[in-house]
């Protein structure tokens, strides 16, 4: 009986033979969730994961900060929550970064805001003397004064990589294949606002189409990638910026091409070097 299996797979190597397919690339698992960087040093979050991360960039952007904070900040909470906003942990621990509630970090639903528990985060660390001059990990530390302070290390390389497309003005450095949330928010009104609670910034918006305006091309990719680690839970259909357009998929960011996409899709890709465009899929 155990043969089954391994002949099952062997009668279907062979047909997909003959349709220009390897059954290794049928059989492999669908590719799910976002994709930081490229290569060996690419990291894979989930759509949750990374929208997290995202709104952990965005308050340290909006209050004055840089990549180097943003990944001491990412090291912190992939390491006390790998990144997923729980309403629990160690005594009366709760959210991405552990925060107590006893300790004066705050009350319960203010920590499990992620917004209010990423300031309280960067308010504590920039208290620290010399914070920039440590590695992640013992800014970290400095931060949560956490019981097992060499946790944090097995996150500094990841953190890197996810603070350089979110706070670092990689050029399209975040992916995320297709999917959508079993409740999306797609209004363009509503991930306007929540730009704006986590930015301190104000998007245009214009029937289904949300616009930023960056002030130059490192904040105008900082913000993409935050529209697109938005895709999940909004449903976003496709975010344009500085000539490349990301859609839900393996593919990623791309240029038009006129004669596969048609010329108007080129020309509005060119119409976005200056601004960042949002649309949303239509819902049934």
């Amino acid at each position: 009986m155990r043969l089954l299996p391994a002949l099952t797979t062997l009668a279907l190597a062979a047909t997909l033979a003959g349709c220009g397919e390897t059954a290794e690339d049928f059989l492999r698992p669908s590719r799910t969730g976002c994709y930081f960087g490229s290569g060996e040093t690419q990291v894979h979050l989930s759509a949750q994961q990374t929208s997290n991360a995202a709104t952990i960039a965005a308050v340290g952007m909006r209050d004055g900060l840089d990549e180097h904070a943003v990944s001491v900040a990412i090291t912190t909470a992939m390491q006390e929550s790998e990144l997923i906003n729980v309403n629990y942990g160690h005594h009366d621990s709760l959210g991405l970064f552990q925060q107590r509630p006893s300790m004066g970090w705050g009350t319960e639903e203010e920590l499990m805001d992620p917004v209010y528990a990423s300031f309280k985060f960067y308010e504590k660390l920039q208290r620290i003397d010399g914070w920039r001059e440590m590695t992640l990990a013992e800014a970290s530390q400095a931060v949560q004064i956490s019981a097992y302070p060499e946790l944090y290390e097995q996150w500094e390389d990841e953190a890197v990589v996810i603070a350089e497309a979110l706070a670092g003005g990689q050029e399209s450095g975040l992916m995320c294949i297709s999917g959508g949330a079993e409740e999306p928010e797609p209004e363009a009104a509503v991930l306007a606002e929540a730009y704006s609670y986590q930015w301190g910034a104000e998007a245009d918006v214009d029937g289904s189409t949300m616009v930023i305006v960056p002030d130059g091309a490192a904040e105008g990719w900082n913000r993409a990638a935050w529209a697109v680690a938005r895709a999940y839970d909004h449903r976003i259909a496709s975010v344009a910026f500085s000539g490349l357009v990301w859609t839900p998929g393996e593919d990623g960011w791309a240029a038009p091409d006129a004669e596969v996409d048609g010329e108007e899709a080129v020309a509005a890709a060119n119409d976005t070097y200056a601004r960042i465009v949002v649309t949303f899929a239509e819902t049934e």
